[in-house]
């Protein structure tokens, strides 16, 4: 299965190599910088869900918003990487304690398995209040 990673180069040594490489059994990871998928406005096609880096979320949240992204994001299941279980998200509050987390230190075996149960969430129930829709 094939994932979008979105996580920004600074932010990329604070990850696991796993996730940023794509080194996952069973799974296929390709990693988007804010700046591509700002100015591509897409996300590589076929993929089965969104990993966004914790920190590159919060920092661009408002920019997804206002170059109408969110509705795209909101497509996919999204799964956030992050140091603890119970971080916030920019405008997700209504999803606390309800997002996919995946821990910033994990090996190959784990990121296979937490990316499967990924994979079998509903799809996305959530979206932003202030998101439109793609025509």
């Amino acid at each position: 299965m094939l994932f979008a990673f979105i996580c920004d180069t600074y932010f990329q040594k604070k990850v696991s190599s796993i996730l940023v490489n794509g080194d996952i059994p069973n799974h296929k990871i390709v990693t988007v910088t804010t700046n591509e998928f700002l100015e591509s406005g897409k996300l590589p096609e076929n993929i089965s869900g969104i990993i966004v880096e914790r920190a590159t979320w919060q920092k661009n949240f408002s920019l997804f918003r206002y170059f109408g992204l969110l509705p795209l994001l909101e497509q996919h299941t999204l799964a956030f990487v992050a140091n603890a279980q119970d971080a916030e998200f920019k405008g997700r509050g209504a999803m606390k304690n309800k997002e996919f987390i995946i821990p910033n230190s994990i090996n190959a075996e784990e990121a296979s398995t937490q990316l499967s149960r990924l994979l079998e969430l509903p799809p996305p129930a959530f979206t932003h209040p202030k998101s439109k829709a793609i025509a």
